[in-house]
């Protein structure tokens, strides 16, 4: 009897597992389409915020290389005995340093990554771009001159320069800018008293500025 029932039991389970109407849950192209349509919009909300978090890293990386490759200029200058210049190409994030008087300031060449006794050379960050001037950078369009900018020239004494006049004196300063085509710059100065270089953001207040 009790065995009677069981067989009966399942076989009533059995049917109703086939029961056309009790269907697994799923979604609608409807509701797929919507969820891919939701992540497309915080993608587009959330790239703009992650690639000025990047962009302010790079930016301060660049002026971490410019100082170490500044330094670089003057300990070269003082170890061999002669002027060392910084240069810099305006409208791209090319630099150089080499022996003031050398054949190498002549033209701007694509030579690479360079570190040697007589030369280095490298590139900014990418997108990180140098300029004569403030409004050359944030205008978003820096021009390029095609020719190496000074940037300072070290001494052998530990002392510096700015670029020479159409006079031929010199200015005891140099002051030049980088940064990303579109935005506020930060400048660069070089002291030529003291050959020190400071970075620094030419939209502070001028008391600020080194």
């Amino acid at each position: 009897m009790i065995a009677s029932r069981l067989t009966s039991c399942c076989k009533d389970n059995g049917r109703r597992a086939l029961v056309p109407g009790a269907r697994r849950a799923g979604y609608t192209l409807l509701e797929i389409v919507m969820v891919v349509a939701l992540l497309v919009v915080l993608t587009g909300l959330t790239l703009p915020s992650i690639d000025a978090l990047f962009a302010d890293g790079r930016l301060e990386a660049a002026g971490d290389m410019i100082r170490a490759r500044m330094a670089d200029a003057r300990s070269m200058a003082m170890e061999q005995g002669k002027p060392f210049r910084f240069g810099y190409a305006p409208g791209s994030g090319k630099f150089q340093i080499a022996a003031d008087d050398s054949s190498l300031w002549n033209s701007v060449s694509d030579v690479g990554t360079v570190d040697s006794d007589d030369q280095v050379a490298g590139e900014l960050p990418q997108g990180i771009l140098f300029g004569t001037d403030s409004g050359s950078i944030s205008g978003g369009n820096p021009s390029s001159s095609g020719s190496w900018q000074v940037g300072g020239v070290f001494l052998p004494d530990g002392t510096a320069r700015g670029d020479n006049n159409a006079d031929g004196t010199s200015n005891d300063d140099a002051t030049f800018y980088y940064g990303n085509a579109g935005f506020s710059p930060m400048a660069v100065r070089l002291r030529g008293l003291t050959g020190i270089v400071r970075v620094f953001d030419p939209t502070a207040p001028e008391g600020d500025h080194p």
